[in-house]
């Protein structure tokens, strides 16, 4: 497969994008791209940095000196701020909502976009998010759009959070997940929706290695 084009992954929280993303790169030799962590750390930083995320000139002076350096490797996506890995820290529920707070806001959205658009522009990249394959890369080589139930993606994110200890109840976690759908898809800024040339796939009763098994006869039809 000579060819080395950009494939994106959009779709809700829990439907699996991460790990399938990882693994999907892995076995294509591709850089994986987890475009959330980039909100997540911006949440996280401008939080410890007391700012006021209303004050939009003073987000715009963050975001130009905010350079966080990225690593890839087949356990995932890495962010380094200050000289350590941020990772554990980002997974935090609260960094979570504050996430998605910022990811309406279209200079967090832009500042994204650029530092995605860098380190995609050699092509050979697998990237995903919820605006991947409609906004930062609408002419990607291949496209998909993953997703499940409410309540498989709340178990599946319950799992993560008992990683961490004391997680919250499962019906708090839907709740949670529901609120951030309602959210995602209805802001004004790249809402979350299924491009139109992707190929949708529901998880909620596959396995990961069947959803990578079918991503991955689909990328290589495509490279053939």
């Amino acid at each position: 497969m000579e060819k080395r084009g950009v494939i994106t992954i959009d779709g809700p929280a829990g439907a699996g994008k991460s790990t399938v993303g990882r693994l999907l790169a892995r076995n294509l030799g591709y850089l994986y791209i987890d475009s959330g962590s980039f909100y997540r750390a911006v949440a996280w930083q401008a939080r410890r940095s007391g700012m006021d995320l209303k004050d939009l000139k003073a987000l715009s002076a963050f975001l130009q000196g905010f350079q966080p350096r990225v690593t890839s490797d087949g356990q995932g996506f890495h962010l380094v701020i200050n000289d350590r890995e941020i990772k554990e820290e980002l997974r935090q529920p609260w960094v979570s909502r504050a996430a998605s707070e910022v990811a309406a806001l279209p200079e967090v959205r832009r500042w994204v976009k650029e530092r995605l658009r860098q380190l995609a522009q050699n092509g050979g990249v697998v990237t995903e998010g919820r605006d991947q394959g409609t906004v930062v890369f609408p002419d990607a080589l291949c496209k998909f759009y993953l997703t499940a139930d409410l309540a498989t993606r709340a178990r599946r994110r319950l799992q993560d959070y008992q990683k961490d200890g004391d997680p919250p109840p499962l019906e708090e976690v839907m709740k949670e997940l529901a609120a951030r759908d309602r959210q995602d898809e209805t802001r004004n800024e790249a809402p979350l929706r299924v491009p139109e040339d992707a190929e949708v796939i529901d998880t909620t009763s596959l396995s990961i290695d069947e959803v990578v098994t079918e991503c991955l006869a689909r990328v290589r039809e495509l490279l053939d």
